[in-house]
């Protein structure tokens, strides 16, 4: 079996999707799997038994080439404690060496109305001009769904035609449908998605997009899970409830956001011996005063101040500076790509101030509480950090040791980050120790719901009597401000 890998241009911290085949295999049939489920977690693909995708994660496609004939295809999703559960299998499939096949996981877990479940679509590649643009078109979306309760209502034109101008290419169609194959010329378009209706309400505008001659895709409509990002003003409003994933026949995926969708920011102050501080985006004060250990504009999930997608220069300068332009203790370029959001943490004690930039996500899971871990005490040096099920004894242990509880993380150094981790849904208790074992925070019981995302900073805790360490938390830890 051979396999064309294909990972996604947009997202950070993309995985390896690996396999292993024989080349030598005579006749073959094309399989395309797609990852369009947003609250799944990452998962294997499994053909005739053997695992031949690992860690697919959403928006994440691959494309496997086994022999035409009969196969057994899986899927496996990844739970956290290096379990797995089997949630599509297909048995006995016919593969035939003419056909090029899509084996989509679309729908929600635990929604019965939208369940989880393959999508198997069909195709013979016909065109009638290679240096078209081929087009088949997919509802992926259960938030559209819900949202609309029926059919959207798709258009392709020119940039800047009205829905109604002749030319402009329209369908609608309910979700889990596909329309096309069609063709059009190579050139810039302008996708829309909209609620039916007298004036068609439009729900996401991708502005103007190029589509290069010989183009064959097959684009879906799946549910937008990136920080709201939307301006209103000065403030954020929901995005659009979709974006578009556009996949290669080789398995490369381009997500494309409504136009209106930029980028956000939420700052940290995490230097415990720096004065309040100013924040400006672009030498404009944007956060006039920020004191340790707070967060603007909160911590909530969600919570972001939009900023317009490019390259932006934040300073962090003194509040109380005349000229905070030129008083800058921080002065960095950051990229925000469009639908991204960041936080940006000052670390480090006032005289070696910097930042940690960290990429967020909101996306909710629903098998796992995602937990990220941010070393921001520079005071505590190098640290384990332990993380104990409250039932297990968390709440009553007093020494901890390597042969009661091996640490969770294991010398975690200073602006380290673990990403969002994996974490069976629960109540726990986080335990910080320096290398000699002393303990530096022992925190209460923390309850991990599946479906949160939290993050927790660490930093010196000076208003507290109990501990050295302190956790500055973010995300679903709070509750976002009305």
């Amino acid at each position: 079996m051979n396999t064309r890998i294909g990972l996604p241009m947009v997202l950070a911290g993309s995985v390896l999707l690996a396999g292993c085949f024989d080349d030598d295999d005579p006749v073959k049939s094309s399989v395309r799997v797609i990852h369009a489920s947003a609250n799944a977690p990452a998962v294997n693909v499994v053909v005739n038994g053997s695992a031949v995708v690992s860690g697919a994660d959403y928006k994440q496609a691959a494309v496997l080439t086994p022999d035409a004939g009969r196969a057994d295809i899986a899927v496996d999703a990844l739970l956290p404690g290096d379990q797995t559960l089997r949630v599509i299998d297909e048995k006995d499939v016919s593969l035939r060496s003419d056909t090029d096949y899509d084996v989509i996981a679309v729908g929600l877990v635990g929604d019965d109305a939208q369940p989880l479940e393959p999508l198997v679509l069909t195709d013979d590649g016909a065109r009638e001009d290679a240096d078209s643009v081929r087009l088949r078109v997919a509802h992926l979306s259960p938030a559209a769904q819900k949202a609309v309760n029926g059919p959207v209502e798709v258009y392709l034109s020119v940039p800047g035609a009205n829905l109604d101008d002749e030319g402009v290419l329209s369908f609608s169609f309910e979700y889990k449908a596909v329309q096309g194959p069609i063709e059009v010329p190579a050139g810039d378009y302008q996708i829309r998605v909209a609620i039916p209706g007298d004036s068609p309400t439009v729900v996401f505008d991708s502005g103007s997009v190029p589509l290069a001659a010989g183009s064959d895709l097959l684009v879906g409509a799946v549910d937008n899970t990136t920080p709201e990002t939307t301006p209103d003003g000065d403030t954020a409003v929901n995005n659009s409830p979709v974006s578009l994933i556009a996949v290669t026949g080789d398995g490369q995926v381009i997500e494309l956001f409504d136009s209106s969708q930029q980028a956000g920011v939420k700052v940290v102050h995490n230097s415990s011996d720096a004065p309040p501080v100013a924040i400006l985006v672009d030498d404009a004060v944007a956060i006039p005063s920020l004191s340790f250990p707070d967060v603007a504009p909160g911590p909530g999930i969600n919570n972001y101040a939009v900023i317009p997608d490019g390259t932006r220069n934040l300073k962090v300068s003194p509040a109380n500076s005349i000229n905070p332009v030129n008083s800058a203790v921080i002065d960095a370029d950051v990229v925000f790509g469009q639908a991204s959001a960041k936080t940006v943490i000052a670390v480090n004690l006032l005289d070696a101030i910097e930042p940690l930039v960290l990429e967020d996500s909101v996306r909710s899971i629903a098998t796992q509480a995602s937990l990220r871990v941010v070393h921001g005490a520079v005071e505590a040096g190098t640290v384990d950090v332990y993380l104990v099920p409250t039932a297990e004894g968390g709440a009553g242990a007093t020494v901890l040791n390597a042969e009661v509880n091996a640490p969770t993380l294991n010398d975690f150094e200073f602006k380290t980050n673990t990403g969002y981790l994996p974490v069976a849904a629960g109540d726990y208790v986080v335990f910080i120790t320096d290398q000699d074992g002393n303990e530096l925070l022992k925190t209460g019981s923390v309850p991990l719901a599946a479906g949160g995302v939290y993050t927790a900073i660490a930093r010196l805790a000076p208003e507290d009597d109990n501990n050295t360490a302190g956790l500055t938390l973010l995300d679903d830890f709070v509750v976002a401000p009305n």
